[in-house]
């Protein structure tokens, strides 16, 4: 298998390209860096490394936030701090057996435009706080259902969106992004079901993400394994 880390990088690249194309933003591959070519809004990254040799150079001018695939480099004398580390996590085997999806949660395949804007704001919603709004399309706009690699799943109870997940396939891996459940709905196994539809959209495939601890244990539980950390550069302000 490719270097696992690699894996992690290529998804997390690709998912960029594809929100970015869909907000009508330009980006680029080459020399080992994803770069946005246009500013992008705040939830993505500027640059990525996609090999660990990438030299701090060739993302050292990046307007925004740098995910420093394999923490090489140093660019704390180009504007930037050490913001974050994430663990890389990759799922090689198949999911334990069980259907773990609770009864009263429905987990919807985005279809449609009005789908894309609960999706984005069940997602504000779950990142930030229940009270939190968005303009529709501001970042996840329904020109994303252009792109058959990406596939959103937005959860609901009771006929209320009450979470959501992405998942982006490439020839490789799986990448699962923005898996989210609002805070008065949490412990209750709906992030652990959007997950694991997420990871099934080909099960023939690895899957990777990227937790938080907070969700740590939740993914250790559906066989994923961590294979390395990134950081994140932030520019300072």
């Amino acid at each position: 298998m490719k270097d696992p880390v690699a894996l992690c990088a290529d998804a997390v690249a690709g998912w960029h390209t594809a929100w970015l194309t869909a907000l009508g933003l330009r980006s680029a591959t080459e020399a080992g860096v994803w770069r946005a070519l246009d500013a992008p809004p705040h939830i993505y990254f500027s640059a990525i490394t996609l090999r660990p040799d990438t030299p701090a150079e060739a993302v050292a001018d990046a307007a925004g936030a740098v995910c420093d695939s394999w923490q090489t480099i140093d660019l704390e004398n180009s504007g930037f701090h050490d913001w974050r580390h994430e663990p890389w996590f990759l799922c090689a085997g198949p999911l334990p057996s069980g259907d773990e999806t609770p009864r009263e949660l429905e987990i919807v395949r985005v279809a449609t435009a009005d789908e894309v804007e609960e999706f984005e704001a069940v997602s504000v919603r779950g990142f930030e706080n229940e009270a939190a709004t968005i303009a529709p399309g501001r970042i996840h706009p329904p020109a994303i259902l252009d792109e058959p690699r990406m596939v959103l799943w937005l959860g609901q109870v009771e006929g209320k969106p009450i979470g959501a997940a992405m998942s982006y396939r490439t020839d490789e891996a799986i990448g699962i992004f923005g898996v989210t459940t609002i805070a008065s709905t949490r412990r209750r196994g709906y992030g652990t079901a959007l997950t694991r539809a997420a990871m099934l959209v080909d099960s023939g495939l690895p899957s990777i993400l990227a937790p938080s601890p907070e969700g740590e244990g939740v993914y250790r539980r559906l066989g994923y394994e961590q294979v390395g950390e990134l950081r994140i550069w932030s520019r300072q302000t």
